[in-house]
């Protein structure tokens, strides 16, 4: 099997768990909001209320998610070598400054979402976000640095692939 199947495979099938769950949710949450027992008793009674707004949320996250679905079936997957710089569909290997290695995917929506590849947990990032922001452009044997949780964090790239 090619590895851009395998791997679009794993994106579409974490984006669908994903769509699954919070459409679940949404319709618990839809139909909390509307039981006859979630009906405000007094101007503070906000609990049906505030289940409509969870359902509400729900249902745009639902919606994203098939929205990435679409994305996904249809994005184009490059073929990419250690030689190469990280653009979008690259998969890259990063080290930590304690020796762990992490694998990232860099798509164009569905930031944060983790899935395995290949026996790797991968984690989905965006060219959005502070990592794949500073990862595009770059090559192998590379460093970046963020910042988290106030403190900056120094990945060096270690392999690229698709």
């Amino acid at each position: 099997m090619k590895p851009h199947y395998t791997l679009r495979q794993a994106i579409i099938s974490a984006l669908a768990s994903d769509l699954a769950a919070a459409a679940q949710a949404a319709e618990s949450a839809r139909q909390t909001a509307t039981h006859k027992e979630s009906i405000a008793e007094n101007k503070y009674d906000t609990f049906g209320l505030e289940a409509s707004y969870l359902a509400h949320g729900l249902s745009i996250r639902a919606e994203q998610s098939q929205q990435a679905i679409a994305l996904y079936n249809a994005l184009p997957f490059k073929n990419f070598s250690n030689s190469d710089t990280i653009a979008l569909t690259a998969v890259v290997t990063l080290l930590t400054d304690n020796g762990e290695e992490k694998v990232f995917f860099i798509g164009p929506e569905a930031g944060g979402l983790s899935f395995t590849w290949q026996g790797k947990n991968v984690m989905l990032i965006s060219p959005k976000t502070p990592l794949g922001s500073k990862l595009i452009g770059k090559q192998v044997d590379d460093s970046v640095t963020i910042i988290v949780a106030g403190k900056p964090v120094n990945y060096e790239i270690v392999k690229l692939e698709s």
